[in-house]
């Protein structure tokens, strides 16, 4: 499959969402304002894109937002676009703007419909592939080779191939052929974008609503997004982090680990949360559907904390709690009965 390389980016989304609900990802709205563009979610992976047509326009503020906003919903962010202020962007290559990968449309393609997932990294002073050291060594060892001999075939140092195998793996393309033509195996590793490597979060704590952080969550503020702030229970947060360290010191056992995080953050109980902050019902509609939209993808829970009255207990099926109910709350099973209470009344 083919996808247009218009310069066009309203086209480039119009396409990229059309390939991704094709292939049985559920999409969000597109959120061109926004630090992201489109949320898709398919069983327990989650992306979230931001596309430009020149990716150096990607300012590092977005790029910390859309880092923070990934490693909090423990989603891969992806950056797609069309070229550099030098340079257009090659396929099946990862191109790197402020840490975030950044890949051309057709490569995107590649990963969704044929699972093919690039190799070279693209960084400053050229290619690099990474190399899958402990194949290396096996496939060294099979074939009876000391180190200096499979060096001095690959026309290598020995301390290069014993870095190697050790894991320090990032060479340049040209070496990994080489390595590959004496062992007559691939050895190289795949880039795997869609799984989530980010450990920021989003870390400007604020003081409303209080009763919410009674109730003992933390409220993180979210610039440049469609919700206000996002609500994150403390222990649960603690427990992903420390699944993410057993991932770092036991990568035998990533697999694993890896499906027991997903296990993890599907329980997490993240709220978008908004606030009225004096805001008239159109604009508190328009942000409810966004908040809506949002969550169905993602798979947390919506709320509005209200201080003043509105019509009904609902805004756009999303529950409304006033303050003066949180007030007299002392757990968190209260807050849940009442969200499923409303959300029911809503449908």
């Amino acid at each position: 499959m083919k996808l247009d390389n218009s310069i066009n980016r309203e086209t480039i989304l119009k396409d990229i969402n059309h390939l991704l609900v094709s292939y049985g990802y559920k999409t969000s709205n597109i959120y061109d304002r926004s630090c992201f563009d489109i949320l898709a979610r398919k069983n327990n992976v989650l992306i979230i894109l931001k596309i430009l047509v020149n990716i150096d326009s990607l300012t590092a503020m977005q790029a910390e937002e859309l880092s923070k906003i990934s490693g909090t919903f423990l989603a891969s962010p992806i950056i797609i676009g069309l070229k550099s202020k030098h340079h257009y962007l090659e396929d099946d290559v990862v191109y790197e703007r402020h840490e975030i990968p950044v890949i051309s449309p057709q490569t995107l393609c590649d990963i969704i419909v044929n699972n093919m997932h690039p190799e070279i990294l693209a960084k400053r002073g050229g290619y690099y592939v990474k190399i899958n050291g402990s194949l290396l060594k096996q496939l060294r060892e099979q074939k009876n080779l000391s180190l200096k001999e499979l060096a001095d075939l690959s026309h290598v140092s020995r301390e290069t191939i014993y870095k190697y195998e050790q894991g320090n793996s990032q060479t340049y393309p040209e070496t990994a052929i080489m390595l590959e033509e004496v062992l007559n195996k691939p050895i190289t590793l795949s880039i795997n974008l869609l799984e989530s490597e980010q450990k920021n979060t989003l870390d400007t704590t604020i003081q409303e609503p209080m009763e919410l952080i009674k109730l003992g969550y933390e409220i993180k503020s979210s610039n440049k997004t469609p919700f206000d702030a996002v609500s994150i229970r403390p222990e649960d947060t603690k427990e992903v982090s420390a699944l993410k360290n057993k991932i770092e010191e036991k990568l035998i056992e990533i697999d694993k680990l890896r499906n027991e995080i997903n296990k993890k953050s599907s329980d997490t109980e993240i709220l978008l949360t908004n606030m009225d902050k004096n805001r008239n019902n159109k604009t508190l509609d328009l942000i409810a559907e966004k908040t809506n939209d949002i969550a169905s993808v993602t798979g947390h829970k919506a709320l509005f904390v209200l201080k003043r009255e509105h019509e009904g207990n609902s805004i756009k099926s999303i529950p409304a709690i006033y303050t003066w109910e949180l007030e007299d709350m002392e757990q968190i099973s209260e807050l849940k009965k009442l969200i499923d209470e409303r959300t029911n009344e809503s449908n």
